[in-house]
């Protein structure tokens, strides 16, 4: 039992990569690493800690710097103080996947970050878990590196992001990823990526404020995503296939299944990879969503789609999370029950990442 009196798996954490890994890159691509890191700044030089420095308002400016997460017993230290008992921690989202289009660089950098990760873990495997960077721009590749992750390296699934460039995810190319994602039992999560370097934009470019750019391309991203996942077949040609959809809210979830499942009723033969309603294939216990503790759509959602669906998110250590109270939050609402809280703190975040 937790500090707050549940067993509390985190389903969505940051960190977990240990400092200077991008010296495991082998030398000869390490000025295209030196190259990439200024790009990155400058792509991300309005997000509050990165290069936004002062707000009037909540914002956290300074939790990229918290030792816990390059350290891991400093994170820890910090999962003690909240009432986390284990923690699922995904990797930055910088376009990592196709970056700058160089295929063999891709590898490298997902093969480094990945080894760099999984040394992270290894200080208390118990407790820290992470997820495996692949280089979708090379699906056969990405399958390659999801197995090495998961059979050598103790990782217990997959990030991708809402898109890949030009190819939304249920293009054919990426069933080998989602094919060995199936084989191994592991889920594949779906996590931002529509800001990132060299990605192909999806509206965000329309916008000019971090403000407008974070707001919009989060839940938009994810709704893009579950359209692949039902209506474009994925879930129907993996039977056993887990996904959840994080980082995103989950307010906005039941209005767009049953917006879907109105447009499949009206033509289904418009989506021939599928035979049934699109929402019976989220709802099928295979797909899960991440909130955040405070988000006042969360009973709206338990009550709409069933205990079954939500997990809950730390967010740790971004800008926009609630460390170190996220535990606390969720626990003390008083408009869930206790059953709907076990779910979203344990059974449902067990179910997605196959913990015992």
């Amino acid at each position: 039992m937790g500090k707050f009196g549940h067993h509390v798996i985190d389903a969505d954490g940051h960190g977990g990569d240990l400092r200077n890994w991008h010296e495991r890159i082998p030398a000869r691509l390490q000025p295209l690493w030196d190259a990439r890191r200024e790009r990155i700044k400058k792509q991300f030089a309005n997000l509050p800690g990165v290069g936004v420095k002062e707000t009037k308002g909540t914002a956290k400016l300074d939790s990229l710097e918290r030792p816990g997460m390059t350290d891991p017993k400093a994170r820890l230290e910090d999962m003690d103080l909240e009432g986390i008992d284990q923690t699922v921690m995904f990797p930055g989202g910088a376009g990592e996947e196709w970056a700058g289009l160089d295929h063999e660089f891709a590898v490298a950098l997902c093969r480094a970050l990945n080894d760099a990760r999984a040394e992270y873990t290894r200080y208390r495997p118990a407790r820290l878990k992470s997820v495996a960077k692949l280089p979708m721009i090379d699906p056969e590749a990405a399958a390659a590196e999801l197995r090495r992750a998961v059979t050598e390296l103790g990782m217990v699934g997959m990030v991708t992001p809402q898109h890949i460039r030009e190819k939304n995810l249920d293009h054919p190319s990426f069933d080998v990823v989602w094919a060995e994602a199936e084989r191994l039992g592991v889920p594949v999560c779906v996590h931002g990526g529509g800001q990132a370097i060299d990605q192909v934009p999806i509206g965000v470019d329309r916008w000019k404020t971090r403000l407008e750019v974070h707001a919009f391309t989060h839940p938009v991203g994810q709704m893009i995503a579950i359209m692949a996942f039902t209506v474009g077949g994925i879930l129907h040609r993996f039977p056993r296939l887990r996904v959840a959809f994080l980082e995103a809210g989950v307010g906005w979830l039941p209005t767009w299944l049953e917006r879907l499942d109105e447009h499949w009723e009206l033509t289904p033969e418009q989506a021939p990879g599928i035979d049934r309603k699109p929402s019976e294939y989220f709802l099928s216990g295979r797909c899960f969503i991440g909130c955040d503790p405070d988000e006042k759509g969360i009973p709206h959602v338990v009550d709409s789609l069933g205990e079954g669906v939500v997990v809950y998110a730390s967010d740790y250590c971004h800008w926009d999370c609630k460390f170190p109270d996220t535990v606390k939050i969720l626990t003390e609402r008083a408009d869930l029950s206790e059953r709907a809280k076990r779910s979203i703190f344990d059974q449902n975040p067990r179910r997605l990442y196959a913990i015992n």
